[in-house]
């Protein structure tokens, strides 16, 4: 009996013991598991933080390309008024992030053009860390761009004027008017001599910018502008061999009457290219002159003929910076560097 008790007593014993380390480790899996919460937490933190911080840097990003483009716009109209552009700029950069602060505007100057760039600094609001920016919880962004005559442009007509075929245009080619000109071209040349010689009856031609394009691609052409980008070359006077910017010269002008029609009706501002040189087959384009089409007259007889134009220098479409060469006094815009001392693409080509 008395081993019967004592065994009774053992097992007691060894309950209370097991029932002791249950209890232990019910307390330490309450323990890991604040502890995990704590991290998931913080992780979760870490993670709107960073979520966060990234979102507002593209909107501030977003903001001060805007701001520096359209700054550089009205540089561009007024090259002068480089207060007037960084208030442009501070209006856009508050317009696209409400929360950021422009920090500075700077304006140069180079050659034919110049550069404009934008800083700007957003304050945020963290609930874990520091994003690890310069000046702890904040975003900035720099933004570069510039202006001055196109490298390339786009959108351009497939209707090439002679560059000293007219006097009158070549006054306003050399001579970029700060105000819309108006100026008839007719098609016979004032010197027979101009753009190609006898090789080259007139000063206005049609241009084939591909090789080999159907009447309905020019047409179309015509009215909305080659897509693809054009480059230009100096003038070489004689002829077209080894020429890059040498096109096709597919069929006569009085082809595109319908297209010119519209044109004249709508008013809107077209690129015209400028060739140097034409003989049947090939035109070589050295520039541009952008202007609305005001009349034409392609009926009866080629010594009739003429166009009139409205010649608007301003902004085209293409990519920055060439030579101001022969455009007329056209420029372009486009973001150009991100980077603080990064403005190797900022810088326009010297040329002719």
């Amino acid at each position: 009996m008395r081993g019967l008790i004592a065994s009774a007593a053992a097992n007691q014993v060894l309950r209370r013991r097991l029932r002791a380390i249950r209890s232990d480790e019910r307390g330490a899996s309450l323990a890991l598991v604040a502890l995990s919460l704590v991290w998931i937490l913080g992780l979760a933190s870490l993670v709107v933080d960073v979520g966060d911080g990234w979102l507002s840097r593209q909107t501030l990003i977003s903001a001060t390309d805007a701001a520096a483009l359209a700054a550089a716009q009205d540089l561009v109209a007024q090259p002068w008024d480089e207060a007037g552009a960084c208030a442009t700029a501070g209006t856009y950069v508050a317009g696209n992030a409400v929360a950021a602060t422009m920090t500075s505007c700077e304006v140069t100057a180079l050659g034919n053009g110049g550069r404009i760039t934008v800083t700007a600094s957003e304050d945020l609001e963290t609930t874990f860390v520091e994003l690890g920016t310069e000046g702890g919880g904040s975003v900035h962004s720099v933004s570069t761009a510039t202006w001055g005559p196109p490298l390339t442009v786009t959108g351009l007509s497939p209707f090439g004027l002679c560059y000293d075929g007219s006097s009158e245009l070549r006054q306003l080619i050399d001579n970029p008017p700060t105000a819309p000109t108006w100026v008839q071209v007719d098609y016979f040349k004032d010197d027979p001599a101009a753009c190609g010689g006898p090789s080259s009856a007139g000063n206005f031609a049609t241009v084939d910018f591909e090789g080999g394009t159907g009447t309905t691609e020019i047409r179309a052409w015509m009215l909305d502008g080659y897509p693809g980008q054009l480059g230009f070359e100096p003038p070489t006077a004689s002829n077209c061999d080894g020429g890059v910017t040498c096109y096709e010269r597919p069929y006569a002008s009085s082809a595109i009457m319908g297209e010119l029609q519209l044109l004249r009706s709508s008013q809107s501002h077209v690129g015209f290219p400028v060739f140097d040189y034409a003989d049947a087959d090939e035109v070589h384009l050295i520039g541009m002159v952008r202007a609305r089409l005001h009349d034409f007259e392609l009926d009866g007889s080629p010594a009739s003929w003429n166009i009139e134009l409205k010649v608007d220098p301003g902004l085209v479409t293409g990519t920055c910076c060439g030579p101001p060469g022969y455009l007329s006094g056209n420029e372009v815009i486009a973001i150009c560097g991100v980077d603080p001392g990064a403005y190797l693409a900022c810088e326009p080509s010297t040329g002719p």
